[in-house]
């Protein structure tokens, strides 16, 4: 079974000009793999393997460009096959077409396929040595692969991916406890069996802060351009112009934005595991967060909640205890049947939090009766696998469209 561990770096200044050396190596191998690769395919339909890449490496080194045997071997061979697998990707239909890598990217990153020691307090890097980390998990099993990243906060960290020789635990075949879960802005997460998981929004919480520093970035950015037309300069030389206080602002609004999004991950990552361990399947609706998102009204929220993020931790926490994540179709009713005896009402609008059933009278809350609905959709999904699920003593009362009762 593979495991990732992200542990903190904490390089000399020494060492972090040869990582900045190893970035620039890698995104300029990568960049010029990417442009023989396209023009082979315009020029001569021809395309390029990854055999051919690498061999090309030892030619660079010795032609114009030796300044790439500052780098290490490895980490440019592996950046050649993760342009490979990027175009695999992208011809699978999983991605979108390679694209060239920019000098100032707020993150940039190189990988190790192998060579990498990590102790207690410190990581051995090929071209780089020993340097500082805290290690705050153990590392167990074999190391497969070592990607080291810099944040545009200018933080060094090492995603340490293991192998530790086990297998994944066999999913459950007698599910007894199951939920449902309705996915919202106001409450994150509902749960069928009525409890509700405020959403904590973080983004808007951070706007009044965000705003000030990004601000204060831009009145600097546009004292440079005028410094840059003063001085009869063309735009693309402004970076000429920009001084410290636009690095240390740059930083500020990076750092701002890099709380926003751990808090946010935490958050997830606790509600997930809460969730992943009451639980042995876990039914949650489908959702299109993309389409959604062209809401220009509830975009930002539906960004600040991070739906896509919480449904992936889960899913990888649920596959590692042997539970079942199931998803629901997107087109399931969910939110217009009755849990109670399976009426639908066609008529029911965003506003209406709160409906009553016109066949059987129940007064059902909008979100925990989606939540129901799910639940039990998801159970029907997981008898039709082949499972055994006891929902509430296995009790089963008939409705007319044959769900489970909640």
């Amino acid at each position: 079974m593979f495991r990732a561990t992200k542990i903190r770096l904490y390089p000399t200044a020494a060492q972090q000009d040869l990582i900045a050396r190893q970035l620039g190596c890698v995104r300029f191998v990568w960049n010029k793999a990417l442009d023989l690769k396209v023009a082979a395919w315009k020029e001569r339909r021809e395309s390029l393997s990854i055999h051919t890449l690498i061999t090309m490496l030892p030619v660079w080194k010795a032609g114009d460009y030796p300044w790439l045997k500052d780098a290490d071997a490895q980490a440019l061979q592996m950046t050649l096959r993760h342009l490979d697998r990027a175009y695999g990707n992208f011809f699978a239909r999983r991605a979108r077409f390679p694209r060239f890598k920019k000098k100032h990217a707020a993150r940039q990153a190189y990988a190790y396929p192998q060579r990498v020691k990590v102790e207690s307090d410190k990581v051995f890097l090929p071209k780089i040595g020993w340097v500082k980390a805290v290690v705050h998990r153990e590392i167990m099993g074999a190391i497969k692969t070592v990607t080291v990243s810099r944040s545009a906060t200018g933080k060094y960290y090492a995603a340490v991916l293991t192998e530790d020789g086990r297998s994944l635990p066999e999913p459950v075949r007698h599910v007894t406890r199951v939920t449902g879960i309705d996915l919202g802005l106001n409450d994150a997460v509902i749960a069928s069996n009525g409890t509700k998981t405020p959403n904590p929004r973080f983004l808007r919480r951070s706007l009044k802060n965000l705003r000030r520093k990004q601000q204060s970035l831009s009145r600097k950015v546009e004292a440079a351009k005028a410094r840059c037309v003063a001085a009869g300069r063309p735009v693309a030389d402004l970076r000429d112009y920009f001084g410290s206080n636009i690095a240390k602002a740059r930083r500020q609004v990076a750092r701002a934005h890099e709380r926003v999004r751990d808090a946010r991950t935490d958050w997830q990552h606790k509600v997930s595991r809460q969730l992943a361990c009451e639980n042995q399947a876990v039914c949650v609706e489908t959702l299109n967060v993309q389409g959604m998102m062209k809401n220009r009204r509830l975009a930002r929220a539906i960004a600040d909640v991070g739906w896509s993020g919480l449904v992936t931790h889960l899913e990888a926490k649920m596959q590692a205890q042997g539970g079942h994540l199931v998803r629901v179709d997107r087109f399931f009713p969910s939110t217009q049947l009755c849990s109670r005896c399976g009426a639908r009402n066609a008529d029911l609008t965003l506003k209406d939090r709160t409906w009553t059933c016109a066949a059987c009278g129940t007064t059902h809350d909008r979100d925990i009766n989606a939540a129901i609905n799910i639940r039990q959709q998801g159970i029907l999904q997981l008898k039709a696998a082949g499972l055994s699920v006891y929902a509430h003593g296995g009790g089963v009362n008939p409705s007319p469209i044959g769900m489970v009762a909640a």
